[in-house]
């Protein structure tokens, strides 16, 4: 007798279980977004430490690492329904790190002896912007916003800005000149971060892979990571200008978009009345 009212309780309890949603596989199958941005900090702290090592191609190669999980775990999340404002702030305070303060450390010991008062003011102006750009996404996270704008980001994301921001280490030694370049190249990208320009979000992009090149795809795939992981310099210069050269054709896209959205609300407004 007992044993079968243990047996009602413990039915019981799965099934008030499984309505509130909180079975211990979901719980830990929802945290797995968050295991991810966990690494992707992790990986910004290895950045770190390489930098001050002088490795200043792992320190490289840590933040595009980074970069891939932070684009990774918002998806999941989102695939998962496992979005929280836990993980939100935990994903921001982990962006802030990885593209905020590694890249200016990196650029920091890469140009140590040829630092001078201009480029330390330009470092700092990255990271503040960086700051800047993370709490204005936030904000603007839980406004209402068109269908079609989400296609696109208010100013270069910071993953982007990290990764575009270190371009000059792929190109040149450091110098007194080179270090000057890379200051104003530093300065731009703030600029651009914290600016309204549209740049492409990539969030509303689809693309059904037919199951004959699924194969092919993911030869393609792996060949990247591979060229990435042998060649992250010379990668990273490819894929930074093809980032910058696209920044002119958002900004035509979005005003495309907008005007088409514009005109569509007008003849909705004037068939209604």
């Amino acid at each position: 007798m007992a044993n079968e009212r243990k047996s009602a309780d413990t039915a019981l309890n799965d099934i008030k279980s499984t309505i509130d949603g909180h079975k211990p596989h979901c719980r830990l199958v929802q945290q797995i977004p968050n295991a991810i941005t966990a690494l992707a900090l992790c990986s910004g702290l290895a950045s770190v430490r390489f930098s001050i090592e002088n490795e200043f191609e792992f320190a490289l190669l840590a933040i595009v690492v980074a970069a891939v999980l932070d684009g990774l775990d918002g998806r999941l999340a989102r695939r998962l329904h496992a979005s929280s404002q836990f993980g939100a702030e935990f994903d921001s305070l982990a962006d802030f790190l990885s593209f905020g303060v590694a890249p200016i450390v990196l650029l920091f010991f890469w140009g140590e002896a040829s630092m001078t008062g201009p480029f330390s003011l330009c470092l700092m102006a990255f990271a503040l912007a960086s700051a800047a750009r993370l709490a204005r996404f936030n904000a603007q996270s839980n406004s209402a916003a068109a269908a079609w704008q989400k296609a696109y980001f208010t100013g270069m994301p910071t993953p982007a800005a990290a990764l575009t921001v270190l371009l000059p280490i792929s190109l040149a030694p450091p110098t007194p000149v080179t270090v000057q370049i890379a200051g104003l190249h530093t300065a731009l990208i703030a600029f651009l971060m914290v600016s309204t320009i549209p740049t492409f979000s990539g969030k509303t992009w689809a693309c059904q892979v037919p199951k004959s090149m699924m194969i092919a795809l993911f030869l393609a795939v792996a060949g990247l990571v591979a060229a990435v992981v042998l060649y992250p310099s010379e990668i990273l210069v490819v894929l930074t200008v093809l980032y910058l050269a696209s920044i002119p054709m958002s900004w035509m896209s979005f005003r495309h978009d907008e005007k088409i959205h514009d005109e569509i609300d007008v003849e909705t407004a004037q068939i209604v009345e």
